[in-house]
């Protein structure tokens, strides 16, 4: 549990290397938004690394995951992957700035712990739990780190080409890819009897 320093600090933080970037933006700036002296920064987060790294894992993509998963999956594959791909997706877009800024900074990019680095191991593992317990039930026969891994990779892929050419593709289009994308390792994955099970379930 964050306390009310911490947060005022982390919110600021967001605020000015959003706008800004990592390198742009000193302590004693974030300290004065925050409205805490540098000292008080420095005594709940040692350092401006720690601090970005604090900010990036409480505010970019960890609550929103962790909800996700244990919240408001519902058992049935296809469904349960749209929602996962939009709140991917939604993230990356959200935060694009703060994205692209550890792309640009050699500091985050050249440890193994980045932030950037570490988020997608931890999404890994969500997703493995989720279609492990879905195979367990026999909603799910395929390789579960396989379409982890799957998963993660075509919804990244997908935003970096948007990224790179906004032009390619509009938020509708991106919509139906991640439709026809669920609806097809739905398909691939799903054993035909429990599916079959699953659809004289619901409709009843």
């Amino acid at each position: 549990m964050i306390s009310t320093t911490e947060k005022k600090i982390l919110e600021a933080a967001l605020l000015l290397f959003s706008q800004r970037g990592y390198d742009a933006v000193a302590t004693k700036e974030i300290a004065h938004q925050a409205g805490v002296s540098e000292m008080t920064l420095f005594r709940h987060f040692a350092c401006k690394r720690n601090l970005f790294e604090s900010m990036f894992e409480t505010y970019i993509f960890t609550p929103q995951f962790k909800v996700l998963f244990e919240q408001q999956m519902e058992e049935n594959l296809e469904r349960d992957l749209i929602k996962i791909c939009h709140c991917y997706q939604e993230n990356l877009w959200k935060n694009q700035k703060i994205i692209m800024m550890q792309f640009r900074n050699q500091d985050f990019m050249s440890i193994s712990d980045a932030p950037l680095l570490r988020f997608p191991s931890e999404l890994k593992r969500l997703l493995l739990d989720y279609l492990s317990k879905m195979k367990e039930k026999g909603y799910f026969i395929a390789d579960a780190e396989k379409w982890a891994v799957n998963i993660l990779a075509y919804n990244f892929g997908l935003f970096m080409l948007c990224l790179v050419n906004k032009q390619l593709l509009s938020g509708t289009e991106i919509d139906n890819y991640i439709a026809d994308y669920a609806q097809q390792l739905s398909v691939r994955s799903q054993c035909p009897i429990a599916s079959g099970s699953r659809t004289t379930m619901e409709e009843n």
